[in-house]
């Protein structure tokens, strides 16, 4: 088995569209190995967005407290017998910016905003869930939000 981590961010439970992105993940072979309801703090998604922090500073943070801060996530472990399970995910969820995905992606059918939007607000995009984009993100994430790693990529 491959692994990988997703999470489902607010805007994706406040839609109340768990089920059907779930239900989207299940339609191309994922599995759903472990499976959390997170209140998040302050502390787990400075380490989570790290590097963009890294990249765009403090106008991020502030971004990621109003987006996360005190609101719930679902992280997960997801597998598959896909060894190119991260490529295949980050393809099924569709580009960051959810006005830019492709329909038949969940980003794509289900988003409802946009980067340039969402920079105006100085927010995060509302773009429903994220996704590891590497082997090292994913070992990462599943450290941090999971307390270990699982699996092997």
């Amino acid at each position: 088995m491959y692994y990988s981590f997703v999470m489902l961010k607010p805007d994706a439970l406040d839609r109340q569209l768990v089920s059907i992105i779930v239900e989207r993940l299940k339609a191309k072979g994922i599995v759903i190995e472990i499976f959390d309801y997170r209140n998040v703090s302050e502390d787990v998604i400075f380490k989570h967005y790290s590097h963009v922090i890294a990249e765009l500073g403090d106008t991020f943070k502030e971004m990621a407290i109003n987006t996360f801060v005190g609101k719930y996530v679902i992280p997960m472990i997801i597998s598959s017998s896909d060894e190119n399970i991260i490529s295949t995910v980050r393809q099924t969820i569709g580009a960051t910016d959810p006005s830019k995905a492709d329909i038949g992606t969940i980003r794509g059918d289900l988003g409802n905003d946009n980067m340039e939007q969402a920079t105006l607000e100085r927010r995060c995009c509302a773009n429903l869930i994220h996704a590891s984009d590497s082997h090292e993100a994913y070992l990462s994430e599943a450290k941090l939000w999971f307390g270990r790693e699982y699996g092997k990529l």
